[in-house]
């Protein structure tokens, strides 16, 4: 694919931003050369619960700035395989709602969460997991194809959400309009380092999610590179899911860009997914981060 046929998209953790001041926030990206925003899982929630935001976000958006990739609305109650009986008919509803939004907005990806919730809690095995989050996807995948938008289903660090677990749904599947998140902040969580110990992750991490063992994958990239079509970009300490900026963590970005977009070949998009105002962090440092490894994309 040619890197030109790639989006890089930028996110920010809007929720700490006053809305009042949006517009210049967008000029600042305008000014830095930012082409793309993620439209954030924030957002859509927001927009769920009050239609009438994302017209306050259009109102605001005056600067040319556009929006490639969305994140779902996630957690309990909007994961693919979200257990309450209750709750999956508006949950699906959900999903349909914000694909259209997504398509509004225009957007090209649709990344989204399998769940951990009741695999956590509830120490509820993928056998049981599985067939609710298929059932899930098939009744987007007719609004994925309405709207030419890519879903793309996010690896994370519980068994519900390992990169074996994504591709199991991708594969089954198997649609153009179905594939991966590469998230490397959660990948280098879970893959093994040198000198890495597995009791310097938290009691939690240990005990809760793994059930006292944590188990490894030291090669998502490799197991989910054909079918990746967005990407999360963020560091961390390889033991907590952090949302640093390049450099501040222990990912080594130089062998990670050569593999983008070479490798990816359905790749739509790379998403920058640190902390931002939250961190304290500055609109320049992000893009100057960003850029230092993917100068022709970001």
């Amino acid at each position: 694919m040619s890197e030109k046929s790639v989006n890089f998209s930028y996110y920010f953790d809007w929720n700490y931003y006053p809305d009042a001041l949006l517009a210049s926030g967008f000029a600042q990206c305008r000014d830095l050369g930012i082409d793309n925003l993620v439209f954030t899982d924030g957002w859509i929630s927001r927009i769920l619960r009050e239609p009438q935001f994302a017209a306050t976000l259009k109102r605001r958006c005056t600067s040319g700035i556009k929006f490639a990739d969305m994140h779902a609305p996630y957690g309990e109650c909007f994961d693919l395989a979200a257990t309450g009986v209750e709750r999956r008919n508006d949950m699906i509803k959900d999903h349909i709602r914000a694909l259209g939004y997504a398509s509004d907005f225009g957007c090209r990806t649709y990344t989204i969460h399998v769940g951990a919730f009741d695999s956590v809690y509830f120490a509820t095995p993928n056998e049981v997991l599985r067939p609710l989050a298929l059932a899930s996807l098939e009744k987007l995948i007719p609004y994925a194809e309405k709207y030419d938008i890519a879903i793309a289903v996010e690896n994370a660090f519980e068994r519900s959400n390992t990169p074996f677990e994504v591709m199991y749904y991708v594969n089954y599947f198997n649609h153009p309009l179905v594939g991966c998140c590469f998230d490397s902040g959660h990948a280098n969580v879970m893959a093994a380092a040198p000198g890495k110990d597995g009791n310097m992750y938290d009691a939690f991490m240990r005990n809760t999610t793994w059930g006292g063992k944590v188990e490894l994958c030291d090669n998502a990239f490799e197991l989910m590179a054909a079918k990746i079509v967005t990407c999360h970009l963020h560091d961390n300490n390889g033991y907590s899911d952090q949302h640093q900026l390049p450099d501040n963590g222990t990912i080594n970005w130089p062998e990670l860009a050569a593999k983008l977009p070479s490798q990816t070949p359905c790749l739509r998009s790379l998403q920058t997914e640190a902390k931002v105002f939250s961190d304290g962090n500055s609109f320049s440092e992000v893009v100057k981060r960003y850029r230092k490894y993917f100068p022709e994309l970001a």
